[in-house]
């Protein structure tokens, strides 16, 4: 793929990656994405290490190779070289039996060492070399020597000849020179015109980008400021922070600046991301604005004059075509021959010259009989402007990041609506284990018909995850815990708030996911001989819990005793099956291992902007012992009467919670640790959306550059367009029962005043059950729709359409929910919005704990933004920069207010959608009059109490 400086390289020359070249050129077979237990990216770094530390002192590891052939070159890092024995290794990190691993896949990795080997011996002028594929099993236990570590010791003399290394598994052969020329001259070739296309089109495209016009004869007012600061911070490669009032034009206000800046940037790849299906829509209108298709005089389809490939990415449960199937050739389909079909149907979407958006990438895939879902993965890595979600950027997985990483791209990044990145990007790095479904998984794999080191982890699991209860008084001296009790009766539902990491149970928690993985790779190879004989069909992940073996049985006529040599037995007085006891891998084991994964892998980078949760149900109070005992006899139970009568009178002592009521959650707090990175990834970031007040708050909690830019767009419209009316009515939880009557009237005052269509807002559904009953009994001519709980689409969408030019009535929704934000009613399909509530939060636990942790965190960020910083490369303190400004936040107010007045704002941005409209907005409670809540809301209104 191209580098980030392939427009200024030698001419006629495309530049790419060693392990791009052969995924392009030698992948074959089928698309395969069944489950294979493969290493992170943490430990595979870990098990190169650990091979490179066995080497020789002589031994190189990380050699950068570079040649050109044709009209590539090609470049990349080998993994070892050991130049006594003159053999280059590439090292692969595994898990489990290898014998499982795919044949294309281990193809894959034979052509990588060809092409490493053929640049290897043009560097070096080797007539031949000795190529090795060495697999390390992570899993295994590294050969340790009787004294002290075996890789220590590696590391001082080497590796001994004869002596194996049980992890390893080592393939190799000997190649001469010739013949790996040979093998990169075929692999280049497949690529070569491919790669002269791909010079063409990027030549063409910076072409016609530099002579790109405004398709407009005017600007909006305030579009051309915006997309004058655009312009310049892609230029200057910085981030810019913008606050674009609805009307403004913003879309194209970016996308335009942006694109004309491709090639004098020397950018590759532009992402436009949004955070609703709708953004997506905008941005495809505005980029065929921007290059029109041409006319044909013949009738011909029209064709975009300006050649861009745009690419829409759509969410995998949306667009893949058989939902029920594994992605895998014995499954799906469309999985089979993926590979072989997939360079015909790239090459057609590629010289498709209209838009790839999700109807048309789908209509290429279906007549190659290939998955949509994966040719738009594919087709991202030659696309010019990709438009998605958030996630497909900022996600811990992200699939755009990870290309432009990969490929060393230059990017500009363009994020519509994100105001709403914080909220995203805390769910992107939050996680939590279901403790109910571990409570009965756990219990199923610590029993007899599975690998023993899976049963003694699951026994291990279970104990560190109920001592996590013990957190609570004080017995971890490393963490310290802020308790909040939910409630008063019984035993107290109480909440953790841990400041640090269960250091014994994450350890407990990354052994058991490494053991589960293990078994899961290969979930027969610990069976013994009779349960395999014996095991019964393979459950189902559409079984109920009790047939996959999952819930184990209350009634005493079925639990199996312990009899007195401690061997489980039934009632029949036999030892229990192993088969029946046997599970074999289901979807509900492969949830709760991900998910183990997934918080194992966010606790590596746990710091002040993190929080470790513990939930801790409620449990009723210790039981009182019954008054005499059911196995006593007439004739015994006299001799220990009053022993007994003692006894029933002390209550038995408490029990400890069990696992299904410790639940384990690690939130983030901020996300701008997680997001920095990515924002310093692309070469500029375009944030902007009509909501982004207080700028500091976004600035710091996304993780923004100290010398990013801040904008903020006057408004298109004018204070004469809308009538802002605040009324002195608490919506405060205790006095929502009496706001209900007055909210009514003021909204049956306003529509008998001006009918047509307006929308009502409220903080919960409850609260808005009870204004628009409240409503209906006093103004029952008035037609209104509500929304409920999990509307389905089809509901939303009927929801929406009673919002027609000529339509009368009050839809009532929740603040923040789907129609707050991102739908367009212009005219007189809206003319007015009631807003009950400042949108706040409600206080909680969780809330409180969030932001307590978050006053620390911003205390910390200001101390680190405010450490002098050096320049590069001078030791001296007067070259130091200047202190950057840190504007102080409070953090209640970044709990509470800021997200809750984004959402009022956004709501009742609904009203005013162009410069023709007049409508009304209602700010209903006695708190809008504050001044530190007026100064929120936008400048152009002039509301009035």
């Amino acid at each position: 793929m191209t580098k980030a400086d392939e427009t200024h390289a030698e001419p006629g020359r495309y530049r790419i990656a060693v392990r791009e070249l052969c995924a392009f050129a030698a992948r074959k077979g089928d698309l395969d994405l069944r489950f294979t237990p493969s290493p992170t990216a943490q430990q595979g770094i870990r098990g190169h290490q650990r091979v490179v530390r066995r080497r020789g002192k002589d031994y190189e590891s990380e050699i950068s190779l570079s040649g050109d052939i044709g009209n590539l070159t090609i470049r990349g890092r080998a993994d070892g070289y050991d130049p006594k024995r003159n053999c280059l290794e590439e090292i692969k990190t595994h898990r489990g039996d290898l014998s499982r691993q795919p044949a294309h896949h281990r193809a894959l990795h034979w052509a990588q060492a060809r092409v490493y080997g053929a640049l290897m011996c043009r560097s070096r002028d080797l007539e031949g070399i000795t190529l090795a594929l060495i697999y390390l099993d992570i899993a295994a236990e590294a050969p340790r020597g009787t004294k002290g570590n075996k890789d220590e010791q590696d590391e001082q003399t080497g590796p001994k000849k004869g002596q194996p290394q049980h992890d390893e598994q080592r393939l190799e052969a000997w190649w001469s020179r010739e013949a790996l020329e040979t093998e990169l001259t075929r692999l280049a070739a497949r690529f070569s015109e491919f790669a002269a296309n791909e010079l063409a089109h990027r030549s063409a495209r910076d072409s016609a980008l530099s002579r790109l016009a405004f398709p407009w004869s005017s600007w909006r007012p305030g579009q051309r400021q915006l997309a004058e600061h655009a312009y310049k911070a892609v230029m200057t490669g910085r981030e810019l922070l913008a606050e674009a009032p609805t009307g403004t034009g913003k879309t194209l206000a970016t996308l335009y600046p942006a694109l004309r800046a491709m090639p004098a940037s020397g950018t590759d790849r532009l992402f436009y991301l949004t955070a609703r299906t709708p953004g997506r829509a905008l941005a495809l209108d505005a980029l065929a604005t921007l290059a029109p298709a041409a006319d044909d005089s013949e009738g011909q389809e029209k064709t975009p004059t300006t050649p861009l490939r745009i690419l829409e990415l759509g969410a995998r449960s949306k667009t893949c075509e058989h939902p029920t199937l594994a992605c895998h050739g014995e499954s799906c389909p469309l999985a089979r021959g993926f590979y072989d079909r997939l360079p015909a149907a790239r090459d057609a979407a590629l010289g498709d010259q209209r838009p790839l958006s999700l109807a048309t990438t789908r209509c290429h895939a279906l007549a190659h009989d290939i998955c949509p879902y994966f040719l738009a993965q594919e087709l991202s890595r030659w696309a010019d402007i990709i438009i998605g979600d958030h996630n497909h950027y900022f996600d811990s997985h992200a699939l755009l990041f990870a290309l432009t990483q990969a490929n060393d791209w230059r990017t500009v990044v363009l994020v519509d609506e994100s105001h709403n990145l914080i909220e995203r990007a805390r769910g992107m790095y939050s996680t939590e284990l279901d403790a109910r479904q571990f409570h009965f998984l756990l219990k199923q794999l610590s029993r007899t018909g599975h690998p023993a080191p899976l049963r003694s982890a699951s026994r291990a699991l279970a104990r560190q995850w109920r001592a996590l209860e013990q957190l609570e008084q004080g017995t971890d001296g490393a963490t310290q815990a802020s308790k909040v009790d939910s409630k008063d009766e019984g035993r107290k539902a109480q909440r953790l708030a841990l400041e640090a990491l269960p250091g014994d149970f994450l350890k407990a928690l990354s052994q058991w996911a490494g053991a589960m993985g293990d078994w899961l790779a290969e979930p027969d190879k610990a069976a013994s001989p009779a349960a395999v004989r014996q095991q019964p069909a393979r459950a189902t992940a559409t079984q109920a819990p009790e047939q996959l073996g999952l819930i184990a049985s209350d009634a005493s006529s079925t639990a199996p005793s312990a009899d007195d040599t401690g061997t489980a037995t039934t009632d029949s007085g036999s030892p229990p099956s192993t088969a029946r006891r046997r599970v074999e891998p289901d979807a509900e084991m492969m949830e709760a291992y991900f998910a183990a994964l997934t918080l194992a892998r966010l606790a590596e980078g746990f710091g002040d902007h993190s929080l470790f949760e513990v939930e801790l149900a409620a449990t009723p109070p210790a039981r009182q012992a019954s008054l005499a005992s059911d196995s006593s006899s007439s004739s015994g139970a006299a001799s220990d009467a009053g022993a007994e009568a003692g006894a029933a009178a002390r209550p038995r002592k408490a029990r400890g919670r069990s696992v299904r009521q410790i639940q384990p959650r690690l939130r983030c707090v901020s996300p701008a640790p997680w997001l920095a990175p990515r924002l310093r990834t692309s070469h500029a970031t375009l944030l902007f959306s009509a909501t982004l007040n207080p700028p500091a708050y976004h600035h710091r909690l996304l993780g923004l550059a100290d010398d990013a830019v801040w904008l903020s767009v006057d408004s298109p419209f004018t204070a004469t367009q809308v009538q802002v009316s605040r009324h002195r009515i608490s919506t405060r939880l205790r006095d929502r029962d009496a706001s209900c009557r007055p909210i009514a009237e003021l909204m049956a005052g306003q529509y008998r005043q001006r009918p047509g269509n307006y929308l009502a807002f409220f903080s919960s559904f409850v609260y808005l059950e009870q204004v628009a009953s409240t409503l209906q009994q006093l103004a029952p001519e008035i037609p209104q729709w509500r929304q409920t709980r999990a509307m389905t689409e089809a509901e939303r969408t009927g929801f929406i359409q009673r919002f027609t030019p000529e339509g009368q009535g009050i839809g009532f929704a929740v603040l923040g929910g789907v129609f707050g934000e991102g739908i367009d009613l212009p005219g007189s399909r809206l003319i007015g919005a009631f807003i009950a509530t400042l949108g706040l939060a409600g206080f909680s636990p969780e809330n409180e704990a969030l932001k307590q942790r978050l006053a620390t965190w911003l205390d910390n960020d200001a101390q680190r933004r405010s450490q002098p910083q050096q320049a590069e490369g001078d030791s001296r303190d007067d070259t130091r920069t200047p202190h950057p400004v840190i504007q102080p936040l409070n953090a209640d107010d970044c709990t509470y207010l800021y997200p809750g007045l984004t959402r009022v704002v956004q709501a009742a941005g609904r009203v005013i959608r162009s410069e023709q409209d007049q409508g009304v907005i209602h700010l209903i409670d006695d708190r809008f009059m504050r001044p530190e809540v007026a100064r929120l809301l936008p400048r152009w209104w002039t509301p009035t109490n």
